[in-house]
């Protein structure tokens, strides 16, 4: 080498180790100071993670260059590029909700463990028909607002809760519903998208309803199966999959009684694919890339779900569509806006109940007769980016809570009737408080507890001013409210038992729980609670509170 190449070559290396160097150290400071940036700038976590991913990628380019370019180091440079393009193209990263990374998933092969065959099941032994007071029939339980109050748990979590059973499931964000002893899932095996019937008190899979149909989408961000918790009704069982077909099975036996392509119905087209496994999937041409995530929701004779349509038809896009839940003959379509991933909810209104729901941009409100849309409030986002993924919360008959990330943060609105007109008026916002992603705010006592970009928040219901803010390894998990106590299950799968106040964070106990990544809701009977992952289910056995003591 000259001497004009051996002085080009060392002045390399050395701004390359400098701004390596620069680099580490300020991808390490935006980790280490996570919560300060989130806290006083509201820097998303999910941007430490990105530019990670960013300044990896490119710092491997760089020092490839170098070598390859430099006398008798061009087989370094050759290594430095092929072992990871060999690497990634076996594995790929998985992400959790803010971007974060969670380990390698294989490209090839699945990593799923083995599944329990189903056993025969019989409608004399499987009844959903008989409800009883530990049901949870539906997506955040009884009354879709994520909590129950007439259970008591006791403080002590010395000797931890008990383990009942821990079973290997298939993909999927489905949470659990249950009803007389009975647990409803929806799990991606292969090829198949299943809905699956356990026993409670055993993990003992009852029945299984199997259709060939898979979902994934193209980045792998929204990942892969169902993710539509079940309800449960009158003994059937009303599924959302994640292509977005409505199926009511037989609670007693899991047999199919009727079904409704709810895409197809309003001109949405599946594009297929397969993927490096060779299993074919679909996902729907709109906007609504991730899945369809709303979860049916039972209003007398009716079921309802979103809808949304395609950006070439706008002539049949309808926010929601009705059913008779009995036959699947469509009821009333309502509104004309593309649905974001959120699940409808009933509420009473100045005296008049309707149907909440989250659409794209806007929260909405729609008539249960009709589906006619009663009022708007302009919620900024879009189904393939910036998306609203979270509930409108009730807080009471005039009040409403919207909550987002991407910097949206909280709102809180009123919402009632003057003259023929329903009116929706800004109270108060703030961006700083409330940016759920993957969770929901939980109303209690005048004040609302979220999971915040990641942090468990307490924030004053008539100001929206935070009150408590608690940094730790929660992510984008999610949280239920028990009597005056939260479960907080953290993306990582260890569930915290922490005392709702306003007074500051109170940890009461904690415990390790399933693997993987843990979106899927919190279901709770009686005291027990059940959690799923997409690779792992389990339920604990929580210790009550004794009254006598």
């Amino acid at each position: 080498m000259n001497s004009e190449n051996s002085g080009r070559a060392t002045r390399y290396p050395r701004l390359m180790l400098t701004l390596t160097g620069i680099v580490t150290l300020g991808l390490f400071f935006l980790h280490w100071q996570a919560f300060y940036l989130n806290e006083q700038y509201g820097v998303d976590p999910a941007i430490a993670w990105l530019l990670t991913m960013l300044f990896g990628m490119l710092g491997i380019i760089g020092w490839g260059l170098w070598a390859f370019f430099s006398a008798r180091r061009w087989k370094l440079g050759v290594l430095i590029f092929a072992v990871p393009t060999i690497f990634f193209t076996l594995y790929y990263p998985n992400l959790g909700g803010d971007v974060a990374f969670r380990g390698f998933k294989p490209r090839f092969w699945s990593d799923a463990g083995d599944y329990v065959e189903p056993a025969t099941a019989s409608v004399s032994s499987i009844d959903l028909k008989t409800s009883g007071p530990a049901d949870f029939p539906q997506f955040m339980g009884p009354n879709r607002n994520g909590k129950i109050t007439d259970i008591k748990l006791s403080e002590d979590w010395a000797d931890s809760p008990q383990s009942l059973w821990k079973i290997d499931v298939g993909e999927g964000w489905s949470g659990f519903a249950v009803v007389n002893g009975f647990a409803i899932t929806q799990e991606q095996r292969g090829a198949e998208e299943c809905v699956t019937c356990y026993e409670i008190n055993t993990g003992e899979l009852k029945w299984i309803n199997r259709v060939t149909r898979r979902h994934e989408d193209l980045a792998a961000m929204g990942k892969v199966g169902p993710r539509a918790t079940p309800t449960i009704d009158q003994g059937k069982v009303y599924i959302t999959s994640g292509t977005g077909v409505l199926d009511c099975l037989d609670g007693g036996t899991g047999e199919l009684i009727w079904s409704a392509d709810v895409p197809g119905l309003v001109g949405i087209e599946q594009l297929k694919s397969q993927n490096s496994m060779g299993l074919d999937y679909t996902m729907e041409n709109s906007r609504l890339m991730w899945g369809r995530s709303g979860s049916p929701l039972i209003v007398d004779d009716l079921v309802i779900v979103p809808a949304g349509g395609a950006d070439s038809q706008p002539e049949t896009t309808c926010t929601l569509i009705a059913f008779d839940k009995e036959t699947g003959e469509e009821k009333w379509r309502g509104g004309n806006r593309m649905p974001s991933y959120g699940s409808p909810s009933l509420a009473t209104l100045g005296g008049k109940k309707q149907i909440l729901f989250m659409a794209e941009d806007c929260a909405v409100g729609h008539d249960i007769e009709t589906g006619k849309e009663l009022w708007s409030f302009d919620r900024p986002g879009h189904s393939n980016a910036d998306a609203n993924c979270s509930q409108v919360t009730i807080v009471d008959e005039e009040r409403l809570i919207l909550s987002k990330g991407y910097s949206l943060g909280g709102e809180l609105i009123q919402v009632k009737q003057e003259g023929d007109k329903w009116v929706a008026t800004p109270l108060y916002k703030n961006p700083r408080v409330m940016k759920t992603k993957l969770t929901n705010p939980i109303v209690h006592d005048g004040y609302v507890y979220t999971l915040s970009d990641g942090y468990l928040e307490c924030t004053k219901v008539d100001t929206l001013e935070r009150i408590w803010k608690q940094r730790g390894r929660f992510g984008n998990g999610q949280i239920f409210l028990v009597g005056n106590k939260l479960l907080v299950h953290s993306e990582t799968g260890t569930l915290y038992l922490v005392q709702a106040t306003p007074d500051g964070y109170e940890e009461l106990g904690k415990f390790k729980t399933i693997s993987g990544i843990c979106w899927n809701t919190i279901a709770v009977s009686g005291n027990l609670v059940l959690l799923r992952s997409e690779r792992e289910a389990a339920c604990f056995s929580l210790p009550l509170l004794d009254e006598t003591e």
